[in-house]
Order: structure tokens, then sequence, then C-alpha cells
């Protein structure tokens, strides 16, 4: 009798367990009450930044080719890391900063620029730019009012950026379109190695004047 009380006793509890486990899943279907809705986000203008196709140098037009490059520029001659291998690999004339310039004009920028840029990365300040407004301030030289963002107490979110402006002159070269070769490879062997987008277009720096 013991025996026969134990095994009902027993199916008992499974056939609770079974029922719990049923109900269970009809509160909490997963596959039946579950979505996901998919976002993306562009976060930047550089394709390595965002998904989809890049915009094409057809719907960008002359004028938005030459803007978005003499953003990149000026970008490359004030911007700050915390990496002191970044700046150093820059003063080298390692990055694009020095194909887009001629002599005269990387070295107005290591003389005048690049000592503050490698104090800032060496106390591993970051400082971020924009352009504010640009202007044509004679036939040669266009100005250029920039504005700096920089935080100079590293992993500290608090405190806020220290903001300051500046104008500087400069020459520019730029001519419609691209490049026929770079270094003897087309644009499009040149890209698919790795190489510079901004190095396949017709612009560059030929003098550059710092206002203090």
């Amino acid at each position: 009798m013991k025996k026969l009380i134990m095994f009902f006793a027993g199916l008992l509890l499974m056939v609770l367990m079974f029922a719990a486990l049923f109900f269970a899943g009809l509160i909490h279907d997963t596959g039946a009450k579950t979505t996901i809705d998919t976002y993306f986000f562009q976060p930047s203008d550089d394709y390595t930044n965002r998904p989809g196709v890049p915009v094409s140098p057809a719907e960008l037009g002359d004028d938005g080719i030459y803007n978005l490059l003499l953003e990149r520029y000026i970008t490359e001659l004030f911007y700050v890391t915390p990496d002191s291998s970044l700046i150093k690999s820059r003063i080298a004339g390692e990055t694009s900063l020095m194909r887009m310039s001629t002599r005269a004009a990387f070295d107005t920028w290591l003389q005048q620029i690049a000592p503050e840029l490698e104090r800032l990365a060496s106390a591993r300040a970051l400082r971020t730019v924009r352009i504010v407004d640009t202007w044509a301030e004679s036939d040669k030289y266009t100005g250029v009012e920039y504005e700096l963002q920089t935080w100079d107490k590293p992993n500290n979110f608090s405190v806020q950026p220290t903001l300051s402006r500046g104008i500087i002159y400069l020459d520019i070269y730029y001519q419609a379109g691209m490049r026929e070769s770079i270094g003897g490879q087309s644009p499009t062997d040149y890209l698919e190695s790795g190489g510079d987008p901004a190095a396949v277009f017709r612009f560059g720096i030929l003098d550059m004047v710092i206002m203090d």
C-alpha cells in the first residue's frame, strides 16, 4: 500500500511539473512575444564610421568635395588624441597631413602647431576641431575660422572642455575631379590597397599663415 501511494505521489508530481512548464511557456513565449526592431545610425560622413554605400562624388558635387577636403585638412592640423605615437607619425610625415601639404606648409605646421599637440598628447588630452567660417581673404589666401574643444583631464567627463577659436590663412590648390594616378597606381587600385581617400583628389595647401 505504501509503495502504491508513493507511485501515485510521484506521478502527481510529474504531472504538476509538466503543467507548470506548460503554463510558464504560455506566459513567456519568447518565440511569439519578442520582436527585434533594427536601427542604423550614421555617426559620421566618413565611410569607415558608418554602414551603407558611401556618397558618390557626383552626389557631393565639386563644392561638397572641396568642403570635405578642407575640413579634413583643418582637422589634421589641430586634432589631438591621447596617443603620443599618433602625433609622432604625423610629425614624421606618415599621414595625410604631409601628403596634402607642400614642404613649406608642413614646416610651418611643425614649427608653430605640432609642439603644442605633442604636449597635449603626452598629457593624454583630447581635442576636436570644427570649421566655423571661411572667406576669401585675397586672390591668394582663404581665411578659415576654426573652433577647438580640448578635454585636458583624461577619463573625466565631468570636466567641461576648453573652447577656443583661431584663424588661419591657407593658399589652397584645388581642381575638380580625381587624379589620374597616385604613385603609379590608378585611383581604384590605390584605394583598394588601403590608400588615403583624400590623396586621390587634386587638393593641397601651398602655404599657410597662422594667426596668434
